[in-house]
């Protein structure tokens, strides 16, 4: 059994739902810095090839004609993202490979390979029923809670038996809160279900259903945890882009302000990736190697 192998064997991979304890706030983060600073070789070329391959996508897109949008164009549109969401989840097997010091460029192709180009594929076309779904229940919410209020207490409102105005704008505004109650709460829902789907699959080679379902109670058992994860990461970013462009600011090349801005957000993605990993890693693998948080049975 070769090395390459030996990092995605079953052992390495298998699933192991898991609640996390609390730690560092920027745990998985720096983490991420540090596995990219040991293996830069192997991550930062992958790196290039999926920002730069998903630049000349969108070259292809933007060539479009965009006042002729037919089923061509359509179809055209959908490749293309199914195309970009493959090259990017390849980072994930990037990621693996180098946690599990087996690090090899060509994993970023592993979205390409037999099984998981078909669960990659099946997992794309469940999204895209998830999220019409979405769009459709919060359609009918909208008809039923939010026209409906609105409309009927906008017709009674000035008639002699109707509302007075503080009563009809507290209907609309209750009908209008219960479709953004909804709307979280869905949204909750559709996000916990595709959160860790992605390196489900391209890393254990896990069913589009197994997939789902492990992301939804991953998601769900480290709630807070991740909304932590995510608030700090929206944080730092906000911070790097404000330091940035204070920095770039200085100078009088706009060349320079743009290629600093697009360096450090660049940057910034690259160590996400790495953190989203090493999150799905901690949640979801069934046996982490000590990297980053330390876990519990759950």
């Amino acid at each position: 059994m070769n090395e390459q192998h030996d990092a995605f064997s079953h052992e390495s991979t298998a699933i192991s739902v898991r609640k996390i304890k609390s730690g560092p706030p920027l745990s998985w983060i720096v983490d991420a810095f540090r596995l990219v600073r040991a293996h830069w070789r192997t991550i930062i070329p992958a790196y290039l090839i999926v920002v730069v391959v998903s630049t000349l996508l969108q070259v292809v897109v933007g060539s479009l004609q965009p006042y002729h949008i037919g089923i061509g164009t359509m179809v055209v549109l959908v490749v293309v993202t199914f195309l970009a969401a493959l090259l990017q989840s390849g980072m994930m097997a990037v990621f693996h490979g180098a946690a599990e010091n087996r690090p090899r460029v060509s994993d970023v192709f592993r979205g390409f390979k037999g099984s998981n180009l078909l669960g990659m594929f099946l997992l794309f076309v469940s999204a895209l029923v998830i999220f019409a779904a979405f769009a459709l229940a919060m359609f009918l919410l909208m008809k039923l809670f939010g026209g409906s209020s609105m409309m009927g207490a906008m017709n009674s409102y000035g008639s002699p038996y109707g509302y007075s105005y503080t009563r009809m704008m507290a209907e609309m505004m209750g009908g209008s809160s219960l479709v953004v109650l909804f709307f979280l709460a869905g949204a909750l829902m559709v996000t916990a279900l595709l959160f860790y789907a992605v390196p489900q699959i391209i890393v254990s080679g896990e069913s589009v259903f197994s997939a789902l379902k492990n992301s939804f109670r991953a998601t769900f058992k480290n709630l807070l945890l991740l909304l932590v994860f995510g608030v700090n990461a929206a944080t730092l970013y906000a911070l790097l882009l404000l330091v940035s462009m204070a920095g770039a600011a200085l100078t009088t090349s706009m060349a320079l302000i743009v290629v600093v801005m697009v360096v450090v957000i660049s940057a910034f993605l690259l160590i996400f990736n790495g953190a989203y990993y090493l999150s799905f890693r901690e949640v979801l693998l069934a046996r982490p190697d000590g990297v980053g948080m330390k876990v519990e049975n759950a």
